[in-house]
């Protein structure tokens, strides 16, 4: 276990929040860190999957993004037109 300090304005909050919860504050100081790190993964992960489309679209008859996507919605909108 580490010791970490905290502006007094957010320990009041995390009291609050723990009277309200039920729980000790270091369950949601602990609770909210691993959500911290687990969404800051996602985030790299999907900013490596944007990478590794921009390097494939770079490729020899990729296609860009935005060419893409404007096709697409162009199709999109070209199909509600016709259905509509």
């Amino acid at each position: 276990m580490k010791t970490m300090s905290v502006d007094d304005s957010l320990y009041s909050a995390l009291e609050a929040a723990s009277d309200r919860s039920g729980r000790s504050i270091q369950e949601l100081v602990n609770e909210a860190i691993v959500s911290w790190l687990a969404e800051a993964a996602m985030d790299e992960a999907e900013h490596a999957a944007i990478e590794d489309v921009r390097v494939e679209a770079a490729e020899p008859g990729g296609v860009e993004f935005e060419s893409f996507f404007d096709d697409l919605l162009g199709g999109a909108k070209l199909i509600a037109a016709v259905s509509g």
